[in-house]
């Protein structure tokens, strides 16, 4: 006969057994198959017990699922990323690169000089690993085309004034080549504000460095929908100025054009969330990453949610003057180090892992 502890001790573990997703063990480093009914929020409720890192399992799986993160079907598979190691893989590529000899000397003329700039959480800082994603995958791109291809050496400069590097540092070629800036659909270019023209006057871009979502951050129990651009009409947005607003026109939507929404244009993102939690807009549109810091800054994340259905797919490129006398040459050279870095698979292991300590960072387990 089992004593009552011992019988105790065998429930206790069933249940816990019973209560931890099966999924979870299954998807977690591993693939899942897509069933009727799924969500990547549900997906990512079963992988990590949180619905709110979805776009975890949306990025790893872009291809697969296209421009629409709340659109997937039956019968995909997904792969579904572990975040534990992330930080160690991180320190461990930059421990590697710190040990490496110094570059033989080489003339500054004949470097291309990377521009960018911090505070761009998860993309670019000093403070983040290997600088934040994007500068590690211009680096780790560019050196491996450098390595297979004998493309040219290269520096990354940092100047932590953004509104100073398109004009005059770019324009004026002070930089060779900066990262990373949002392309703007310069095939509606009668549609853009000043600033979008500027770009598509000025630059030419570099294929895609990574895609991001923006998204509608409403409060909890709103009952602010978005499966239609029509059900947007009438409603209060906020974007912050100094942001651009061409994905708000974009595809003839026309929000912002012709005043089918009221944005309001507060000075910063703080304030728009402040404006949410008032009551006094129906969403904040934003970048996924910028607005969820913000939203963890606040201390919001119990009053606001995140609608998956993007308001825009927006690509995040390394950009050159179109004046410069080296542009085709040195966007040939980034372009096929990116098209590499993709084919060997390590473009897709430094999103995962960089975008996993994002995660950790905003306190989500």
């Amino acid at each position: 006969m089992f004593s009552v502890s011992r019988v105790t001790f065998f429930l206790s573990v069933f249940l816990t057994m019973a209560l931890v997703s099966p999924v979870s063990a299954q998807t977690c480093g591993k693939s899942y198959r897509v069933k009727s009914g799924d969500t990547l929020s549900h997906i990512s409720l079963k992988a990590y017990r949180t619905s709110r890192k979805w776009s975890l399992i949306y990025y790893a799986n872009r291809d697969v699922i296209g421009k629409d993160p709340s659109y997937i079907l039956p019968g995909q598979k997904f792969s579904v990323p572990c975040s534990d190691k992330a930080e160690e893989q991180l320190a461990a590529t930059a421990a590697a690169a710190a040990a490496e000899a110094p570059e033989t000397a080489v003339p500054a003329s004949n470097k291309i000089r990377l521009l960018t700039a911090g505070d761009y959480s998860p993309f670019t800082d000093r403070a983040l690993p290997a600088g934040g994603m994007i500068t590690d995958i211009v680096n780790t791109a560019l050196k491996l085309q450098k390595e297979h291809a004998n493309g040219p050496p290269f520096h990354v400069n940092w100047v932590n004034d953004w509104s100073a590097h398109l004009n005059p540092l770019l324009v004026n070629h002070a930089f060779d080549m900066g990262f990373p800036w949002f392309q703007p659909n310069c095939e509606r270019y009668d549609e853009l504000d000043d600033p979008a023209k500027f770009r598509c006057d000025k630059l030419s871009f570099s294929k895609p460095v990574f895609e991001i979502l923006v998204l509608f951050f409403t409060k909890q129990g709103s009952d602010f929908t978005f499966t239609a651009d029509n059900d947007v009409v009438g409603k209060r947005l906020c974007r912050p100025t100094g942001y651009f607003t061409f994905d708000l026109d974009e595809n003839g939507r026309n929000w912002v054009k012709d005043e089918k929404v009221t944005l309001l244009r507060p000075q910063s993102v703080d304030e728009c969330f402040q404006l949410l939690d008032r009551g006094e807009v129906d969403a904040v549109a934003l970048n996924e990453f910028t607005g969820r810091a913000a939203v963890t800054k606040a201390q919001m994340d119990d009053r606001v949610q995140v609608i998956e259905k993007p308001v825009s797919l927006l690509s995040l490129h390394v950009i050159i003057a179109k004046t410069h006398p080296k542009a085709k040459t040195y966007l040939k050279h980034v372009n096929e180090a990116l098209d590499r870095i993709r084919q060997s698979g390590e473009y897709a292991q430094i999103v995962e892992n960089h975008l996993s300590v994002y995660w950790k960072t905003l306190g989500s387990s």
